[in-house]
C-alpha cells in the first residue's frame, strides 16, 4: 500500500512540473513574438527615417469672408499651418523641427511664407522644385510668389502641394486659400454744377466709376445757345469730346466718350457764350454703357439762381 502510494506521489509531481514547463513555454513564445513585432515597427520607423503626429499639424484661417471681404491698403487675409517632424533614434523622436507656413493673395500675386526651426532649402510644389534663393537660415521667414492669372475673380481657388525640403526629412503640407477680391475704394458717382451763368456762362460735370469701363458715353446739351462752339475741357480718362446742333436749333449737344480706370475721376469743364436770356443753361446729361444702359443716374437741367 505504502508503495502505490509512493508512486502515485511521484507520478503527480511529474505531471505537476510538465504542465508548468509547459505554460512557461507559452509565456516565453508570446513574449518574443511581442518583441519581435515591436522590434520590426521600429525597424520600419529607422527604415523611412520620420515619425509624423497628425495632432502637432494646427492650421489657422483669417476668418475673412471671400463673398464680402475685401483687399484694402494692403490688409491681406492670412492663412497659416504648423507642423513638427520628427526623427531618429528607436522611438523617432531623437531630432524634430517646427515648420510654419503662411499663404494670402494681394492684388496681383499669390504670396506663401515659410519657417523652420531647423532652416531649410527647397520649397517643391505639386512635385516642381521651385524656390531658387539658396538656404534659408533657422527661424527666418523665406517668401515665395508667383503671379495671379490674368482677369482672376474673388473666390477663385488656389490650391496645391508644398513639401517644405532640407535639413531633416521633409514636411508636408496642402495649401487652400479662395483668393479675396480688391477693394473698389470708391462709388460710381455722376454730378453737375452750374458756374457762371449771363452771357458768359460756365458749368462743369465730373464722373468717377467703381470699375474699369472699356467705354462710356457721357452726353448733353447747352440751352438757348447763340455763341460760337462751347470750349469743352476734358480731365482724366482717354476720352474724346463733339459738339453739334441738332435740326439748327438753339441747344447745342455735347457728347464726350472713350474708356476710363476704376476710381478715376472725369471732369468736364464747358464754357460758352449766348445772348438769350434764361435761368436753366443746360438740359439732362446722361452716363451710359456701351450697351446704352445708364450705370449713374442722370443729371437735370442745371438753373441758375
Amino acid at each position: 500500500m505504502i508503495i502505490i502510494l509512493t508512486q502515485l506521489l511521484t507520478t503527480n509531481r511529474a505531471i505537476m512540473k510538465n504542465s508548468i514547463l509547459s505554460r512557461l513555454a507559452s509565456i516565453a513564445f508570446v513574449s518574443l513574438l511581442f518583441t519581435a513585432t515591436i522590434g520590426c515597427q521600429e525597424d520600419e520607423a529607422q527604415r523611412t527615417g520620420t515619425s509624423n503626429d497628425a495632432a502637432q499639424t494646427l492650421r489657422t484661417t483669417s476668418g475673412g469672408n471671400c463673398a464680402e471681404d475685401c483687399i484694402e491698403d494692403q490688409n491681406y487675409f492670412i492663412d497659416t499651418q504648423q507642423t513638427i517632424v520628427r526623427w531618429g533614434g528607436p522611438n523617432q523622436n531623437n531630432n524634430s523641427k517646427t515648420i510654419d507656413i503662411e499663404y494670402y493673395n494681394t492684388e496681383t500675386h499669390f504670396v506663401l511664407r515659410v519657417k523652420s526651426t531647423n532652416g531649410w532649402s527647397d520649397l517643391v510644389i505639386n512635385g516642381v522644385s521651385s524656390w531658387t534663393n539658396g538656404p534659408v537660415a533657422a527661424n527666418t521667414w523665406g517668401t515665395y510668389s508667383y503671379p495671379l492669372d490674368q482677369g482672376w475673380e474673388a473666390c477663385d481657388l488656389e490650391d496645391f502641394s508644398l513639401s517644405v525640403s532640407g535639413n531633416g526629412p521633409p514636411a508636408q503640407f496642402m495649401v487652400t486659400y479662395n483668393l479675396f477680391g480688391v477693394c473698389s475704394g470708391c462709388e460710381t458717382e455722376f454730378t453737375g454744377d452750374a458756374v457762371s451763368c449771363g452771357t458768359d456762362r460756365e458749368a462743369n460735370y465730373t464722373f468717377t466709376a467703381e470699375t474699369d469701363m472699356s467705354y462710356i458715353k457721357i452726353q448733353g446739351g447747352l440751352t438757348n445757345f447763340t455763341g460760337a462752339d462751347a470750349v469743352v475741357t476734358v480731365t482724366g480718362g482717354n476720352l474724346t469730346q463733339s459738339q453739334s446742333t441738332p435740326g439748327g436749333s438753339s441747344n447745342r449737344i455735347i457728347k464726350v466718350e472713350g474708356s476710363v480706370s476704376a476710381c478715376e475721376t472725369i471732369t468736364i469743364n464747358i464754357k460758352w457764350n449766348s445772348t438769350n436770356p434764361g435761368g436753366t443753361i443746360t438740359g439732362d446729361w446722361s452716363v451710359k454703357d456701351a450697351n446704352g444702359v445708364e450705370v449713374a443716374p442722370s443729371i437735370p437741367d442745371l438753373v441758375c439762381d
